[in-house]
């Protein structure tokens, strides 16, 4: 993800706790709005550059009414993620107290460094070519009878994907890579496939796993997880249980 640094100022504000330092980010221009991440400026949404993929998703959103704020918001939960762009300074701002600051954050353009689908398929034939592909694989595991489908999850890049396969698997998972294009990666679990959880232990560990993951609890993701759970529990006599992973730009 590319990273901008800016040169800004931030000043002191006065409220009935006494005073604090913060950085209102005054020099933004109105197309440009700084995301904060559990209170800490993280991101930088430029609307200026109007090609990137999730500018334009948020643009089209803004067009149909929703506010910037609840959009980013809504976003952000969807990560699993504390995102406004409300600096959230309650104060009085102290005449002549800039100092100048320095703030690297990156630039919030697609979501493919934040997020990737995952598709747990369970299946008694590994054909690389149809993993690989969109259209093929669509045509294979949802309209062929003979296939148990997929299942669908998400992570945040190829470590909160280990993270997830080690709650799922109940030990820590390596990912191998079995094929990948461009597109997609795709990564053998059915040495794993006996070992996993159910989800009375999925109820009991979840809280925990959160934690130590710092994630924000959604009851969303926890609805993917067990769904994936389910289906792999579901499907404990197919031969072989592997894991693609696809990159996704636009939300």
């Amino acid at each position: 993800m590319e990273t901008v640094t800016l040169q800004t100022e931030s000043y002191l504000f006065q409220n009935s706790g006494g005073q604090f330092r913060a950085i209102p980010f005054y020099e933004l221009s109105i197309d440009e709005w700084i995301v904060f991440e559990s209170g800490q400026p993280k991101y930088l949404l430029d609307f200026n550059r109007r090609t990137k993929p999730l500018v334009q998703d948020l643009t089209k959103r803004l067009n149909n009414g929703e506010e910037l704020d609840e959009a980013v918001q809504k976003l952000g939960r969807f990560l699993g993620r504390q995102w406004t762009t409300n600096h959230n300074i309650e104060g009085s701002e102290i005449p002549n107290s800039q100092q100048v600051e320095t703030v690297t954050v990156s630039l919030l353009e697609n979501l493919a460094d934040l997020f990737m689908d995952v598709y747990f398929v369970a299946t008694n034939t590994i054909d690389t070519n149809i993993l690989l592909d969109e259209e093929k694989f669509i045509k294979a595991f949802v309209t062929d009878i003979d296939e148990q489908g997929f299942e669908t999850t998400y992570a945040e890049n190829q470590d909160d994907l280990a993270r997830m396969l080690s709650l799922i698997f109940k030990q820590p998972i390596s990912l191998t890579e079995l094929v990948s294009n461009s597109d997609r990666e795709v990564y053998d679990l059915t040495n794993f496939i006996q070992s996993c959880i159910t989800i009375d232990e999925l109820d009991l560990k979840y809280e925990q796993w959160i934690e130590d993951s710092k994630r924000e609890n959604s009851m969303n993701h926890y609805g993917m997880i067990m769904s994936a759970v389910s289906y792999i529990n579901n499907n404990l006599d197919k031969k072989y249980l592997v894991v693609v992973t696809e990159k996704r730009k636009r939300w």
